[in-house]
């Protein structure tokens, strides 16, 4: 019986969508451009098989939850407690993502990106079981079945504290919500069909994006034109992923929070850039997995600058189950032809987190010199964000690279509209 079921599954990830042999449904020119262009729908697979593997994970999580809520919540503070957390939940969480990888053979690095839900949800509201720094803790602990939920997904919901049930939505949101969704989708499409002929590098840039160096060439006009170009792409893709994450559940009935609160045009500082508006769906799993527990033995500064680290071993974590099973293509001697053949390498993600980390810890002091105020203070919200965007910019190609030079847009661009000069 469970090889007829393995069976079943893999069946249903049989198509690997890595390989974009749509159809294009109208062929015509655009206004004010020459020659002909071709328009391509998204690829459904991708979509189902998308919607099938989160749900499949959302089983794995509950059952760990069960597990967590008995033996570490139930048991907080016991050595127990810690034995199971850290020296069997934790692990497993680490491996699992790579355990149905390898039975499900995925290899699209959108659904390689979204195995990693299991890790995120169980390794890190497994440390907020064991110390006690989960987010409305009165309301999801004060039963197996909130703590369950709490595990279903990683969209970030809404608790109310008195009748300690997850808020329900109203229709005013829920239309918001599905009309930004598609905004926002619709944009990522248009972005991905401006670059993508460009193989996402519209400018001649002399860095590399996989080179992990520092030169002045950091600072070059094309280089840093690229680096925005990637962060607009990044932040589409990522909001249009995540977002629909979190709109699953507003199907069901359930309220969300805004996962990225217009981070481009309404971030005054570093910190609110990326504690406040930059992914508020990851933002809460290292607060309450890692910033407050580290913190409870030592100072607030220590602690940020700690969770930046962890967070670029965390993005390590993900970047190698994106490319995971790209080492398939390789044969026994290293070689490979296949167009898909990438392997990425350690420690440039986790170097930008900490230079992320460098500048939120300057940010005190620099922010009160008189310059910087003077500034602050006259100009619009939306140009001190691009000021800020800035200075990520000469290293975010150490943030992603991997995923221009190694495929992940390419793959995204499967399920997204496509239009195509001929």
């Amino acid at each position: 019986m469970r090889q007829a079921a393995v069976a079943y599954l893999q069946s249903l990830f049989e198509e690997k969508m890595i390989v974009d042999d749509r159809t294009p449904v109208w062929r015509g020119q655009l206004p004010l451009l020459t020659g002909e262009f071709e328009l391509y729908v998204p690829n459904a697979e991708g979509w189902k098989q998308l919607a099938i593997f989160v749900v499949l994970q959302s089983i794995i999580q509950v059952t760990f939850a069960a597990i967590i809520y008995i033996g570490i919540v139930q048991k907080r503070g016991t050595t127990s407690s810690y034995l199971i957390g850290w020296g069997l939940i934790m692990p497993i969480s680490l491996y699992v993502p790579f355990y149905l990888l390898d039975l499900l053979d995925i290899r699209n690095k959108v659904m390689t990106l979204s195995a990693t839900t299991v890790m995120t949800v169980v390794f890190f509201r497994c440390v907020e079981a064991m110390y006690g720094t989960s987010p409305y803790n009165a309301v999801m602990e004060s039963s197996l079945w909130n703590y369950c939920g709490y595990y279903s997904s990683v969209a970030p919901f809404l608790w109310d504290t008195k009748t300690k049930r997850r808020k329900q939505i109203t229709m005013r949101n829920f239309v918001t919500s599905l009309v930004d969704i598609l905004l926002h989708f619709l944009a990522v499409s248009v972005v991905v069909s401006l670059l993508q002929p460009y193989r996402f590098k519209p400018f001649d840039d002399p860095m590399h994006l996989t080179e992990f160096r520092i030169s002045w060439d950091l600072l070059s006009k094309e280089h840093l034109l690229n680096s925005y170009c990637h962060a607009v792409l990044t932040y589409l893709t990522l909001k249009a992923g995540f977002e629909a994450t979190g709109f699953a559940e507003n199907i069901k009935g359930f309220a969300t929070d805004t996962i990225f609160d217009h981070p481009f045009f309404k971030s005054r500082s570093p910190t609110e850039f990326w504690t406040q508006r930059w992914n508020l769906m990851i933002q809460p799993f290292l607060k309450g997995g890692v910033f407050l527990p580290v913190k409870k033995y030592s100072n607030g500064k220590i602690a940020m600058f700690i969770t930046f680290v962890v967070s670029g071993l965390y993005h390590e974590y993900v970047w190698l189950a994106i490319f995971y099973n790209q080492k398939y293509l390789y044969d026994e001697n290293g070689g490979c032809t296949n167009r898909e053949c990438y392997l990425n390498e350690f420690g440039r993600v986790t170097a930008f987190f900490i230079y992320v980390g460098i500048i939120m810890l300057l940010e005190r002091p620099f922010g009160s010199l008189a310059p910087v105020q003077w500034l602050s203070k006259r100009l619009p919200t939306p140009i001190v964000s691009q000021f800020l965007i800035l200075l990520h910019l000469p290293v975010a190609q150490w943030y992603i690279g991997d995923w221009v030079e190694g495929g992940y847009f390419d793959d995204f661009s499967i399920m997204t509209f496509l239009v195509r000069k001929v």
